[in-house]
């Protein structure tokens, strides 16, 4: 299924109202690079937020899930941000948000952490605090396709 930047943009709308509706604007966005990178900037805009971090968690290679996950770049967090927002266009199996939420937790015990993706699967074995559609199959978003396509015809 291709995924629009059309598409992105309202959903990313309702998962802003979401998160507004349930615990306000957070104080900090946690990106997992490369998939909420798009999320976290276009979100980091409309609230205002300039603290936006990431991190890498890498469990794809193409379209084959690894054999383990890869974390990198862990943020490190200021004292001040206690409501963190971590963003992914998807919650597949959910490993990565998994270690991804225990390892943050665990580093920064003073800070709240919630999740909000776009896609949530509904076998994966966590589900988002927050997120705007269901996956059912495999999804080509609009900045992997778009750019793929550029590259392969210069």
């Amino acid at each position: 299924m291709y995924y629009s930047y059309e598409d992105f943009l309202k959903d990313l709308m309702i998962l802003k109202d979401k998160v507004e509706k349930q615990i306000g604007i957070p104080d900090a966005l946690v990106c997992i690079a490369r998939g909420g990178m798009t999320m976290s900037h276009m979100l980091g805009l409309a609230w205002n937020i300039r603290a936006v971090y990431s991190l890498n968690a890498i469990s794809y290679s193409d379209h084959k899930v690894q054999s383990s996950l890869i974390l990198e770049n862990m943020p490190v967090i200021k004292k001040e941000h206690k409501k963190i927002l971590i963003l992914d266009e998807i919650i597949d199996s959910g490993n990565s948000a998994s270690v991804v939420m225990q390892k943050l937790r665990s580093s920064f015990p003073e800070s709240s952490f919630s999740i909000g993706v776009i896609f949530q699967k509904p076998n994966a074995k966590i589900v988002a605090d927050y997120f705007v559609r269901e996956a059912g199959e495999w999804i080509d978003f609009f900045w992997e396709v778009d750019m793929l396509n550029r590259a392969s015809n210069d």
